[in-house]
């Protein structure tokens, strides 16, 4: 499966889900102007001599009713621009720190990293519904940046650890396929449409209020009431409407979804979390208020509706296990054979690899065993001093200015010097005290060390998060030179956390590749510069790369040198473009840094750290010498 077309697919199924959304909205008037002239020409039966339309009417009933839905539907969608996080407190969650020691919620953290890390994803936050004894879960945020994981009590105690592994599988499918912007866009839609009930609600209540206060019927009663039951059936045929649209969206994604965990995790313990499901009274079924408007999110029927937004159970079970017989009460943990994480590191951090660069494009958004078999071993690599100090976020800010240091004992005083000038002594203690750990470190678990602290950066308030990035320029640029890697990294840094604390605007500004040759041209050679220390091979690794974008400056020249200014302003610019061309320029980046098919690791998490600042998955493909 294409990350790059599902990911456009997905866009595409917003402007379509916009046009359903005005057909409803339309059913939505036409219904309410009938309801009026129903009461109309029943307590008023010389109005029905003169026509049903009437334009001035509907103009008026039409504008009050759109806008009684535009103003549900902004503000709902306000709210949910705060993005995942809102969805999971609004369901009950409770958002687990990474210094948890409760083994079910440490599991469950466990799990999740190693998925995210398999995958090229941020680590996302992953909140606990804590009140929820059913068997569920969902991903939601507007991209991999600002995602979330929720997950129910009963999910995380009843399942076993490839079950559990099986469900996170199932909701990472969600976040690499683009699901997760069209469910929140779905959740504010429906909440514009459910403004016409909530509106007859309010007109009964107010009535009912105002009798009991003045001991008499309302003139005029009559007519209210029965507004405000056409209003409430008129809402709630609105609200059906969303569910057989919610039904549409999420019913085939979520055998997609299902298809995927087996494929990533190369078993079939979902199916046996779905028996679980199966045979618990309780089921799937979420108790939350707000469990409605998000019931396509789920990994599972949250709640009992006309229109399902999930598949049968036992369709899903049996598109994973042909012969199962539908007996639920059989279901039990599946033991996945094999022993703890594998090795894949050796002491040589600068070792070359043999790594094609078609095969690094093709593995983007792909998710496989033995990635997730990576995950684990680059978990267990990390010593457990730095997983400590990555649990709160003075020890994350730490680590990360740490991972900035220069390896010259000159260099890094001045990067200090300039740290102690810009910062508290607090945080420049707690560096000296992780310094040399992360140095030590392989160059392979530098990006995914980075991947490991984003959760609890995220934790910062927007004042702390201000502070911290200029804390980060200001040590990039303290010792007068600026690597490719420390840009990079800084690049995704701000990325990622921008997301979060500033909701950038995430709008597509470039789909053809023609509006980015000069920032193309930019990327290729400072790439090609790093990936190859020889000038004559750079030059040709910069041709070669050149050579298979479409378009028009083939004979370019490899520039001499390069603004760290003009390669933000191409990141930035890479990142607000279309997926597909997303996709050119990265292959190219692929030719550029892999020309000669011989790579140090830092170059491949060079051009990772190239790939996470677009928002590109790539999963880490190191490989065995």
């Amino acid at each position: 499966m294409d990350f790059f077309v599902q990911q456009d697919k997905a866009r595409s199924r917003t402007w379509l889900l916009v046009l359903v959304f005005i057909l409803a909205v339309i059913f939505v008037i036409v219904a309410v102007y009938a309801a009026a002239m129903a009461v109309l020409f029943l307590f008023n039966p010389a109005y029905s001599h003169s026509g049903f339309f009437h334009l001035k009417l509907f103009l008026i009933i039409a504008g009050v009713a759109a806008g009684v839905i535009c103003i549900g539907s902004i503000g709902k969608i306000a709210a949910l621009s705060r993005g995942g996080d809102y969805v999971a407190e609004d369901l009950g969650g409770k958002l687990i720190s990474p210094s948890t020691r409760d083994p079910d919620k440490r599991r469950l953290i466990n799990v999740v990293e190693e998925m995210a890390i398999a995958s090229g994803t941020p680590v996302p936050w992953v909140y606990l519904l804590e009140n929820e004894n059913g068997i569920n879960a969902f991903a939601a945020g507007f991209s991999p940046s600002d995602a979330i994981i929720g997950v129910t009590r009963g999910c995380c105690s009843r399942l076993s650890r490839e079950e559990l592994q099986g469900v996170i599988a199932h909701e990472f499918s969600h976040i690499l396929n683009g699901d997760m912007r069209l469910n929140i866009r779905l959740m504010g839609f429906l909440g514009g449409i459910m403004m016409i009930a909530t509106a007859g609600i309010s007109i009964l209540r107010s009535y009912a209020a105002t009798s009991r206060m003045s001991g008499r019927r309302a003139r005029g009663g009559g007519r209210i009431l029965i507004m405000a039951f056409f209003l409430l059936v008129i809402g709630y045929m609105g609200v059906l409407l969303g569910r057989l649209i919610q039904s549409a969206v999420s019913r085939q994604r979520e055998y997609l979804a299902d298809a995927s965990a087996v494929q990533y995790t190369r078993s079939t313990a979902i199916g046996d979390a779905l028996k679980k499901i199966g045979g618990l009274p309780v089921g799937s079924k979420i108790i939350s208020p707000a469990a409605s408007e998000a019931c396509h999110m789920f990994f599972g029927r949250a709640v009992g509706v006309v229109f399902a937004t999930h598949p049968p159970l036992i369709k899903r079970i049996r598109k994973i296990e042909p012969g199962f017989t539908g007996d639920f009460d059989d279901a039990g943990p599946t033991a996945v054979p094999g022993g703890g994480p594998q090795q894949f590191f050796s002491s040589e951090g600068g070792r070359e690899m043999s790594i094609d660069a078609d095969a690094v494009g093709s593995n983007i958004g792909r998710i496989t065993p033995e990635n997730i078999a990576h995950g684990a071993a680059i978990l267990a690599a990390l010593p457990e001093s730095i997983r400590n100090e990555a649990e709160d976020i003075l020890g994350a800010c730490a680590l990360v200015c740490a991972l900035l240091l220069d390896r010259d004992p000159e260099e890094r005083k001045k990067q200090k010097e300039t740290l102690r000038g810009a910062s508290s002594s607090q945080l420049l203690r707690q560096v000296e005290l992780v310094e040399n750990s992360v140095q030590a470190l392989e160059s392979e678990l530098r990006l995914p060390l980075l991947d490991i602290v984003i959760p609890t950066l995220r934790q910062m308030s927007r004042e702390q998060f201000v502070v911290f990035k200029e804390q980060i320029r200001l040590l990039v640029q303290a010792d007068s030179k600026i690597t490719l890697f420390e840009f990079c990294l800084q690049e995704v840094l701000n990325h990622r956390l921008e997301a979060v604390f500033e909701r950038a605007d995430s709008k597509v500004r470039y789909k053809k590749i023609t509006l980015l040759e000069q920032d193309a041209v930019l990327l290729l050679a400072a790439l090609a510069r790093v990936g190859h220390r020889d000038k004559a091979v750079a030059e040709k690794a910069f041709y070669a790369a050149l050579s298979v974008l479409p378009i028009k400056r083939k004979k370019e020249q490899m520039p001499e040198t390069l603004s760290l200014k003009d390669l933000h302003t191409a990141f930035d610019r890479f990142s607000r473009a279309s997926y597909g061309v997303r996709k050119t320029i990265f292959d190219a980046c692929c030719q550029s840094v892999l020309f000669d098919g011989k790579v140090a690791v830092r170059e491949v998490e060079l051009l990772r750290a190239v790939a996470s600042a677009a928002d590109i998955p790539v999963p880490p493909s190191l490989q065995k010498t």
